[in-house]
This record gives C-alpha cells, sequence and structure tokens, in this order.
C-alpha cells in the first residue's frame, strides 16, 4: 500500500516539476524572443542575384530602399507607427491662424453678404432647420467635432464656423453628414411645400442710428460670433465693433420671433388693485 502511494506521489511531483519547467522555459522564450529583435545578414547573402549577371551583363548591388520600413523588434512593433501618414501629427492648436485686430475698421461687404447668405441657405433644408454638415464625417464622437467647432478655425481657405450654441452631447443628431459616396449625386425628387421662417436680412431700428434689433431668433444661435465674428464668421456679416462681447445689451431681441409668452396671457402677471 505504501509502495503503491509513494509511486503515485513521485508522479505527480514529476509532472508538476515537469510543467514547472515547461512553463519556465516559455517564459524565458518569450522575453528572449521579443528582445532579440530581427537577425542582422549580410546583405549579398539575402539577395545574391544583385550581383550576379543577368544576360550577359554584370549587375552591380544595390542598396535597400530608403523607403522600406525598417524592422523593429516584437517589444517595440506596437508602439511602432507605419504607414505615408505614420509622421503626420496633427495638431490643431499648432495651425497658424490669421492675425485678427478686434480694433480694425471694418466694413462688411453686400456682394460677401449676399454669397454667404446663399451658402448659409444652401446647407439648410429650411430656414430655421440645422445646416447639414458639409464634409465627410470621420470621427466617431463629438470630440472631434469640438476640435474645430469649438472655437472655431480657419483652415487657408476655409472656415470652421464656431458652434452658435453650447456643447451638446450628438452632433449628428440635429445635423446630417452628407449621404455615402454611391449616393452623392442622386437627386432626389422627393417634393415638399413646407416653408420655413422668412431668411433674416437686416434688423429694424427704433431711430436712425439706434443699434438694430435681432433679425433671428436667438433660440440655439447665443453665440454670436459665430456668424459675426470676423475670424470665423461669415463673411459680409463681420461685427464693427467685435471687441463689445455683450450683444444683447444693445440689440434687442424679437419677441415675436423668440415666440416669446407675454406673462399677462397665462396669468403670470398679478392683477391691478382696484380701489
Amino acid at each position: 500500500m505504501n509502495s503503491e502511494s509513494n509511486s503515485k506521489n513521485l508522479a505527480t511531483r514529476g509532472s508538476i516539476a515537469l510543467l514547472v519547467a515547461v512553463i519556465g522555459v516559455a517564459v524565458v522564450g518569450y522575453f528572449v524572443g521579443i528582445n532579440d529583435g530581427v537577425p542582422q545578414e549580410d546583405f549579398e547573402q539575402q539577395a545574391p542575384w544583385l550581383s550576379s549577371q543577368v544576360e550577359g551583363t554584370e549587375r552591380p548591388a544595390e542598396p535597400p530602399s530608403t523607403s522600406t520600413i525598417a524592422a523593429v523588434t516584437y517589444a517595440e512593433m506596437r508602439r511602432s507607427e507605419t504607414g505615408p501618414t505614420s509622421q503626420w501629427k496633427p495638431k490643431l492648436d499648432q495651425i497658424p491662424q490669421p492675425q485678427y485686430d478686434l480694433f480694425a475698421v471694418i466694413k462688411p461687404s453686400e456682394e460677401a453678404k449676399l454669397q454667404s447668405t446663399l451658402t448659409r441657405a444652401s446647407r439648410r433644408a429650411f430656414n430655421g432647420a440645422p445646416p447639414i454638415i458639409p464634409h465627410v464625417v470621420e470621427g466617431t464622437n463629438d470630440a472631434a467635432c469640438y476640435a474645430c467647432h469649438g472655437e472655431g478655425k480657419r483652415i487657408e481657405n476655409r472656415v470652421a464656423n464656431r458652434m452658435s450654441h453650447g456643447f451638446l452631447a450628438n452632433c449628428v443628431q440635429c445635423h446630417a453628414p452628407p449621404p455615402p459616396k454611391p449616393f452623392t449625386d442622386f437627386d432626389s425628387e422627393v417634393q415638399t411645400t413646407f416653408v420655413g421662417l422668412p431668411a433674416p436680412l437686416n434688423g429694424e431700428r427704433a431711430f436712425p442710428g439706434a443699434p438694430p434689433t435681432i433679425p433671428h431668433s436667438t433660440w440655439m444661435r447665443d453665440q454670436c460670433l459665430a456668424c459675426h465674428g470676423g475670424n470665423v464668421g461669415w463673411a459680409g456679416l463681420e461685427s464693427t465693433h467685435p471687441w463689445r462681447t455683450n450683444c444683447l445689451q444693445c440689440h434687442a431681441p424679437s419677441a415675436t420671433l423668440d415666440q416669446s409668452i407675454v406673462p399677462e396671457q397665462i396669468g403670470f402677471l398679478p392683477e391691478p388693485n382696484v380701489k
């Protein structure tokens, strides 16, 4: 009985020792392999045909192409960057922005204003609707939108307008991206008779020289510099006094366009005391 028990114990211990040895060899081999790198061989041994005769002519050996990606160790492979744009580090903060003088004399152009109005209208199903996204959407989160449109960016002759409202959770919930490539040239035959609010033109003035009223609603348009900022706004709609940061202090909003409810109509005003 004791001999059988001892045999089983020896077999169990032997199996455990063998398993530990195998695991130890595997671990050692793993670390040696990832740190050993790629063996470097002589170039002539790697490609002897380069120095051999081809059709009776001696072909000189050529060094490897400089465009060839150098081999790295397995440990470095995860951190290595490959591909044609591997060295391109897009950092929006490093894109130079044109100098903008807050106190420069600004004279908006009526022609530029008309062109901006037409461009603005072409990106909306109707006036008052959220504009569509006029470019391909590659980002998978809203942070990609905020990177350019959070404060506004100018990249060469293109302007990423500043958001006219506060940060919201889902940009494409309201702003529709462009159609996929197979449907880019598709001309929809769907007709609609819906007409939105009239396009804003000029605000009314209480008297000559008075600040004009805001000719559009201020809902989702509380960031006035999104359109009227000189650097990242619409051409022709620039404010002539961008250093004044509180627009509503002088430019009164429209109760009609803002669809404001008169408090008296819903019983918020107290009844007058009649004696």
